[in-house]
């Protein structure tokens, strides 16, 4: 993975606030939570799970944990989908509106900047799978380990 700063990752966070998120404790024994992100500041997220809204501080220098968009992939855009973005009034509506609807779109951060026009995923900001995958192979690597 390329370097990302906090300030980055924040700006691509920024632009799926609503979308799921995978939070994987870096201190408590890998535990996954999946929760929305419903905020960003100048040095945290705002992820809602049950109800309770936590911030999660970024740092430059370590993590506290791993923080995955739960996004999908380009390819499995629908076709209602693309007919509703091509009806938008101005084309610069349609990558925000992909977002929007989940989808990982090529990040832009700064010219010349050497992540620009890579996915989410790729910058190890985001997962494909769904929140039922991800609790299925978590429960299968919790149960091989106590094995």
């Amino acid at each position: 993975m390329k370097y990302l700063s906090v300030a980055d990752q924040l700006m691509i966070f920024s632009r799926y606030i609503g979308q799921q998120v995978m939070i994987i404790s870096l201190l408590n024994n890998s535990e996954v939570n999946i929760g929305i992100l419903t905020g960003v500041k100048h040095n945290a997220i705002a992820v809602t799970t049950d109800n309770i809204i936590r911030w999660i501080p970024l740092y430059d220098n370590f993590r506290l944990c791993e923080i995955k968009l739960l996004l999908k992939p380009l390819k499995k855009l629908t076709a209602e989908i693309v007919s509703i973005a091509n009806d938008l009034p101005v084309k610069a509506f349609i990558t925000p509106y992909y977002q929007q609807q989940g989808y990982d779109m090529p990040v832009f951060i700064e010219p010349g900047h050497p992540c620009n026009c890579k996915y989410a995923q790729e910058l190890e900001l985001a997962d494909y799978r769904s929140p039922a995958e991800i609790c299925q192979q978590n429960a299968l690597l919790h149960a091989f380990e106590s094995a």
